[in-house]
């Protein structure tokens, strides 16, 4: 889709495993007449429902050794706080809520909802415009079309109070936006000229941005000055894909074009990073996707990062020390093999039996799995994108779950009530 970008490449037509032959899909859905019009507001209802059959719905949970990721089977308080139900019963959704198709034809390579927001969303495009989207109050509608990229825009970030976005793109600039009139209020070129391909903020400095680029270099920016911070600067063998701070914002991840997995130790004071440890994953893989928590349940916290490295799976690691070594802890089976695939935590997972992760695939669905479970990690499976789903995102209480594919679609889907 980018010639000599290499950020996404052609779409490859994925069978269905027969693994997953078990899932309830919907074959087909029913068109709401108030939806007709507008392009980017079209509403689907669907006729089935995505859960899993009856026996996984109410599978029996094996009691876990202390230091497990999850609760033992006798972590009542937690339980009680979901209702005492399981994952599959919590993740079992009644069908889309909504599709947004403003950006039909260009990848949708990442999208977000709002910090500790329920109806706020954003994505961005590879036709070089960000969306913000409100959910509520109804209908659904793209509140604001940021537009000002000279390139695709390969990722954003909100900040922590959820006034402003950053945005990266092929273009070269790092560009700051306000999320209530939709301005640039400032535009940042990369030092080097070079293809910026991922950003996050700093945790606990809102003002501190972090950008990898396509010189397999990384850089901490002032979004404040525009300036770079001595001494906040790294390279790492490839090219930078994916970035994600602890909560606390001492170790910064980020993963490369060549498999490897960097740690770095921000120190707080002055922005400096310093380098602190490297993991090979797969020799010549994308990291394209890296996710940190700091903790996964309320019994067992265990820091954890969820990477997707185009090798076919989805990767859990243990964080093992302070300077952010990782040990594998679990890996689930997904198609990924080239797309820029990414995963997710639950936000809510450590109030449930259980804890639960959410990925994209190539073969066109999400993928709810089990951190813990030994055998039949799948807890549920979202069918009707139309090419490889490429990012997910929970708003604040789960009750919504937005996913956006290669074709430019962003869907919307509704969580059963209870």
């Amino acid at each position: 889709l980018c010639p000599g970008s290499g950020f996404l490449s052609t779409q490859s037509d994925c069978g269905m495993a027969a693994v997953w032959q078990q899932v309830l899909a919907v074959d087909d859905f029913e068109e709401d007449p108030r939806a007709q019009g507008a392009r980017g507001h079209r509403r689907s209802v669907s006729r089935g429902s995505y859960q899993l059959q009856a026996q996984m719905n109410r599978a029996v949970y094996d009691e876990r050794p202390p230091g497990s990721l999850v609760p033992t089977s006798v972590a009542e308080a937690s339980r009680a706080m979901a209702g005492d139900t399981t994952l599959s019963e919590n993740y079992a959704f009644a069908g889309m809520h909504h599709i947004f198709d403003q950006h039909v034809d260009s990848a949708v390579p990442r999208l977000q909802f709002a910090n500790d927001d329920k109806h706020l969303l954003a994505c961005c495009s590879l036709d070089g415009t960000l969306s913000i989207m409100a959910l509520s109050p109804p209908p659904p509608r793209v509140k604001l079309t940021l537009k000002g990229h000279g390139g695709p825009v390969t990722d954003f970030a909100w900040s922590l109070s959820n006034d402003i976005i950053v945005s990266t793109s092929l273009d070269g600039t790092l560009r700051i936006w306000n999320t209530e009139d939709g301005r640039c209020i400032r535009e940042v070129r990369d030092p080097e000229s070079s293809e910026l391909l991922c950003c996050t903020f700093q945790p606990m400095n809102n003002n501190l941005t972090v950008v990898g680029n396509s010189k397999h270099h990384l850089q901490v920016v002032n979004i404040s000055t525009g300036k770079k911070v001595k001494g906040g600067s790294s390279k790492l063998t490839g090219r930078v894909l994916s970035l994600s701070f602890d909560a606390p914002g001492r170790i910064l991840w980020a993963g490369d074009d060549r498999g490897s997995i960097f740690s770095f130790l921000f120190d707080m004071a002055t922005g400096k990073l310093t380098k602190a440890k490297r993991l090979v994953v797969s020799e010549g893989s994308s990291i394209c996707s890296i996710a940190a928590r700091s903790w996964i349940s309320r019994e067992a916290r265990d820091p954890s990062l969820l990477v997707n490295a185009c090798v076919n799976k989805l990767l859990l690691y243990r964080v093992v020390d302070n300077e952010g070594t990782l040990q594998l802890k679990r890996s689930f089976p997904i198609q990924h093999g080239s797309q820029h695939v990414h995963s997710i935590f639950c936000p809510l997972m450590s109030f449930r039996q259980g804890a639960c992760v959410v990925t994209g695939s190539e073969d066109g669905c999400v993928y709810f799995f089990d951190v813990e479970r030994n055998t039949k990690a799948i807890v549920n499976k979202l069918q009707g994108h139309g090419g490889p789903v490429l990012d997910a995102s929970f708003n604040c209480d789960e009750s919504l779950l937005a996913s956006a594919d290669s074709t430019g679609m962003v869907i919307v889907w509704r969580r059963e009530q209870k």
